[in-house]
């Protein structure tokens, strides 16, 4: 256990205190089969970086376009299971591959990630077959974090916030992981560039919160936790099974609740 314990604060020291490898572990899974109609991407980072993109087209006209982030440690080929749902319920769905993984170009870190899907919804919402239907953000775990950031620092240009699975921060994540000898040290060093619990609070749109009461990952607190600093409409889906599986063990259900949040976005209107 020692060993163990030496091993986590030494990740990280090297890591800038950050747990970036962590959070980022390259998937060496085999790329899933992906189907239908989908256009690639490729956007250059202010560092040089090319990013690369996925904009999923549905069989029919789409009644919106949701910006998926993914959990860490996947490919967007690997998570094209989990939006087929979505895609075949008639929504455009657009993907960003993070940092290192795939085709996309660098080294992930909190904080290039975040710049980077900034990036990216200021280029999605410029898109003509994007401007004049509705943009949701989506994130299942680690992606959680990302879609709470962009949906916080460009507000104007989104209209409903969905998480799954989701931290309250990651020095919080990154403390739970950690043997409990550890998790003060973590606590104590452990540097993150945003805190979503803290940016949450600030958010006027809808928004639906999903997690699983049984989550191992994640406990079901942060989302707790989330929901009670959350200050718009928002609703909070209690669920069974595993971390972040609702879309592939309850798809029906899971796209009902995205339309019943489309609704109420449309009433509600763009937040300011």
């Amino acid at each position: 256990m020692y060993k163990k314990c030496l091993y986590l604060l030494t990740v990280l020291l090297i890591s800038g205190c950050s747990f970036s490898g962590v959070f980022f572990p390259i998937d060496k899974r085999p790329d899933d089969p992906i189907k239908g109609i989908v256009e690639t991407v490729q956007l250059s980072s202010p560092d040089g970086k090319m990013i690369n993109h996925f904009l999923f087209k549905p069989p029919h006209k789409p009644k919106a376009t949701i910006f998926v982030f993914q959990g860490s440690g996947s490919k967007v080929v690997n998570w094209y299971k989990v939006i087929k749902p979505l895609i075949e319920s008639n929504y455009q769905i657009f993907m960003m591959e993070y940092r290192g993984f795939g085709d996309s170009e660098g080294k992930a870190s909190h904080a290039l990630v975040a710049n980077d899907a900034s990036q990216a919804l200021r280029y999605l919402v410029t898109r003509s077959d994007v401007k004049q239907m509705p943009v949701l953000v989506m994130g299942q775990s680690y992606g959680g974090q990302l879609a709470i950031y962009v949906a916080h620092s460009h507000p104007e240009f989104v209209d409903a916030l969905i998480t799954e699975g989701t931290f309250t921060s990651f020095g919080d994540e990154a403390a739970y992981s950690s043997p409990l000898l550890v998790r003060p040290f973590v606590r104590a060093v452990f540097s993150e560039p945003y805190i979503s619990e803290e940016l949450i609070a600030d958010l006027q749109h809808p928004m639906l919160i999903v997690h699983s009461s049984q989550d191992k990952v994640v406990p079901f607190s942060m989302a707790e936790t989330l929901y009670a600093k959350a200050n718009g409409e928002k609703e909070l889906w209690e669920i069974k099974g595993k971390h972040i599986a609702a879309m592939i063990d309850l798809p029906q259900d899971y796209v009902s609740k995205i339309n019943d949040l489309l609704r109420r976005s449309r009433n509600n209107g763009k937040a300011n």
